[in-house]
C-alpha cells in the first residue's frame, strides 16, 4: 500500500475530527468556526479530487444492496456538504462578511440540522469503509496473518465503544438534533471538554460499527473484503 492512499486517509480522520469540532461552536467561539470549517471543506474537495477515478466506475459493473448503500450514502453526503457551504457563506460573521445575510435565522437553523446530519452520513461512509482502514492498518503495522486474539480484542473494543455510543446519543441528544427539535443541552465545556468530543466520537464509533456488521451480515456473514490499491470511495 502506498503513501500517498495512507496520507489521504490520515486526511480523511482530520476531516472526521474537524467536523466534531466545529459541533462545539460556543468553545471554538465564531472565528475559529469558520475557519476550521473552510480547512473542512478544502479536505473534502481534496477527497473528491483524490478519489477521482471512482466517478468514472460507478456506472460499471452489477448493483447489489451493499453497493446502493454506498452509492447513496455518498449522494447525501454531497448534497448535505453543499448545503453546509452554502448556508455557510450566507450566515458568515468573519470570513465572508460581504456575502452574508443580515439576520438569517433560518439559515442558522438550517446549517445547525445539516452539520449533526453531515456527522451522521459520515460516520456510516466510515462503516462502509471499514475494511479499507482495517487493510491499511495491518499494513501499517506489518500484520500478515490473521490474529483471533487481535480479532476479538477489535470486537470487543468495537463493543464497548457502542456502547458507550448508546449512552452518549441519549446524553447528547443526538436524534432530537437530527430531526430538527429543539432542546436546552447545552454542554458545560467548563466543566468538561473532553467529555464532548469523546462522546461524539463514541457516537461515530457506534454508526459505523452498526454500518459495517450490518453489511457484513448482508453479504452473508463474511468478512467485507476490499482493495486497498484503488481509490478508496
Amino acid at each position: 500500500m502506498n503513501l500517498m492512499f495512507r496520507f489521504r486517509l490520515l486526511l480523511d480522520f482530520v476531516a472526521l475530527s474537524l467536523i466534531i469540532a466545529c459541533l462545539a461552536y460556543w468553545w471554538l467561539e465564531n472565528f475559529a468556526h469558520e475557519v476550521f470549517g473552510m480547512v473542512l471543506f478544502t479536505l473534502v474537495i481534496g477527497h473528491n479530487v483524490f478519489n477521482r477515478l471512482w466517478y468514472g466506475r460507478v456506472a460499471r459493473g452489477k448493483y447489489d444492496g451493499v453497493r446502493w448503500l454506498n452509492i447513496i450514502t455518498i449522494a447525501v453526503l454531497k448534497l448535505v456538504m453543499t448545503i453546509m457551504l452554502v448556508t455557510s457563506v450566507l450566515i458568515s460573521r468573519d470570513l465572508f462578511t460581504f456575502l452574508a445575510l443580515d439576520g438569517a435565522f433560518a439559515m442558522r437553523e438550517v446549517h445547525m440540522f445539516a452539520a449533526y446530519w453531515l456527522l451522521f452520513i459520515v460516520s456510516v461512509h466510515l462503516g462502509t469503509r471499514w475494511g479499507v482502514i482495517m487493510n491499511t492498518c495491518r499494513a501499517v503495522f506489518g500484520i500478515r496473518d490473521a490474529n483471533p486474539v487481535c480479532t476479538w480484542s477489535l470486537r470487543l473494543a468495537a463493543t464497548a465503544v457502542s456502547l458507550w455510543g448508546i449512552k452518549s446519543w441519549a446524553e447528547m441528544t443526538f436524534g432530537s438534533k437530527l430531526v430538527l427539535t429543539y432542546s436546552l443541552d447545552m454542554w458545560d465545556f467548563n466543566e468538561s471538554t473532553l467529555g464532548f468530543f469523546l462522546n461524539y466520537g463514541a457516537i461515530v464509533g457506534l454508526l459505523a460499527a452498526a454500518t459495517h456488521y450490518s453489511l457484513a451480515f448482508i453479504r452473508g456473514g463474511a468478512r467485507p473484503t476490499v482493495k486497498t490499491t484503488i481509490s478508496s470511495k
